[in-house]
């Protein structure tokens, strides 16, 4: 792998562990998306309108809203999900040249 100024340049042999290391944290992912989605709202420790006003804050910023826990671990994972599929599509293009190539290759030594 090498930076170059354009981006990072991936050797072939290289792809297919960054997508298993990008589906291993995905796995790893999994349960924390999956306890953050079906989180129950916590209810307030007392009646008193601090204890409402506190829990009603933290259950917003843990699990409701667009800014919350939970969201932001649904966007992680879709980003992950986003670069497995693009290092496949990569991984892909390669397999595509290398077969087009040999075939070329076998054709010009048949000539």
């Amino acid at each position: 792998m090498t930076n170059t100024a354009s981006g990072l340049k991936l050797e072939p042999d290289m792809i297919p562990k960054l997508r298993r290391a990008f589906e291993n944290a995905i796995q790893q992912l999994q349960p924390a998306l999956g306890q953050a989605q079906s989180a129950q709202l916590a209810a307030p420790a007392m009646k008193d309108q601090a204890s409402v006003d506190f829990q009603t804050a933290f259950n917003k910023s843990a699990v409701q809203g667009p800014d919350s826990a939970a969201e932001s671990l649904k966007a992680f994972h879709q980003r992950l999900q986003g670069v497995v599929q693009q290092l496949g599509a990569i991984q892909q293009a390669y397999n595509n040249h290398d077969t087009e190539l040999a075939q070329n290759l076998s054709s010009q030594l048949e000539h």
